[in-house]
């Protein structure tokens, strides 16, 4: 990463996306900003138990952010106040299943997000993705938060006919290397399967129609769904995605996957 341009005080609104620790007390947090982009920023002193804003700088926190950025690749954190009149979505990190979702949300932003970058369309997003897993939590919420990141990111799969030969008909798989579905004759070896239904709910998801999706009871579908959303992002990021277990890992083949999971790094 480049060294700033400009240095000095500022101020965001933005979502903890991920923290580790720094040394004894210090801690850095990864965050996504409404106008600036992705953030690495020192907390220093938060790990101790009388920090004045430790509590608010954990994943799925939403706050108004004061920084100082300096010549180095991290910012100092130099406030940290709730955001107001918005969801803090305290209620993710009280109930564990939740949490699992919201950080497979956070994870799948950060792969997507770029350092010092304004992203303010994903922000949006993001912060529409939490709230609804607060507020009307479905079976189908990260699944369709995954497609719609691809569709954002323009790298959403074709979902409307065979990738290779236009057919509507007959469609069987997913295949993630070409982008969209494929029928029957054409569908490659290492294709994902995928079903009617899910076909349906990945339309809904991509045309618009996202309420209908998220109205459906859960099944296996949600499943699928979140899988393929995987899939789809950890092949346009090149890289796996530490998802909680209950999203199933089938972005690659099976005798690829353990290579791909030596290949992991970090950003």
């Amino acid at each position: 990463m480049s060294a700033p341009d400009w240095t000095g005080p500022y101020r965001d609104r933005a979502v903890v996306l991920r923290t580790y620790r720094l040394g004894e007390a210090d801690r850095i947090i990864v965050l996504l900003g409404r106008d600036h982009g992705k953030i690495r920023g020192v907390a220093k002193g938060v790990r101790r138990t009388r920090s004045r804003f430790g509590s608010r700088l954990e994943p799925a926190g939403h706050v108004d952010i004061s920084l100082w950025r300096g010549r180095g690749e991290l910012d100092t954190i130099t406030g940290a106040d709730s955001a107001e009149g918005i969801e803090q979505f305290t209620a993710l990190r009280e109930d564990l299943a939740l949490f699992g979702r919201a950080m497979a949300m956070l994870e799948a932003v950060d792969r997507l997000t770029l350092e010092r970058t304004p992203a303010p369309d994903l922000y949006d997003r993001l912060v529409r993705g939490l709230q609804s897993l607060v507020t009307h939590s479905s079976p189908l919420s990260v699944g369709a938060f995954l497609w719609r990141l691809a569709q954002l990111e323009g790298v959403a799969p074709h979902v409307d006919g065979c990738v290779h030969c236009g057919e509507v008909a007959d469609l069987v798989a997913l295949d993630v290397a070409h982008g969209g579905l494929t029928c029957r004759p054409c569908r490659p070896m290492t294709a994902l399967s995928v079903d009617l239904e899910t076909i349906t709910v990945l339309r809904e998801v991509l045309g618009g129609r996202l309420a209908e999706a998220l109205a459906r009871p859960a099944s296996a579908t949600a499943d699928a769904v979140e899988r393929l959303g995987v899939a789809v992002l950890e092949q346009h990021t090149e890289r796996r995605l530490r998802v909680p277990p209950l999203l199933g890992a089938v972005s690659a083949p099976p005798e690829r996957r353990g290579d791909a999971r030596g290949r992991h790094t970090h950003r």
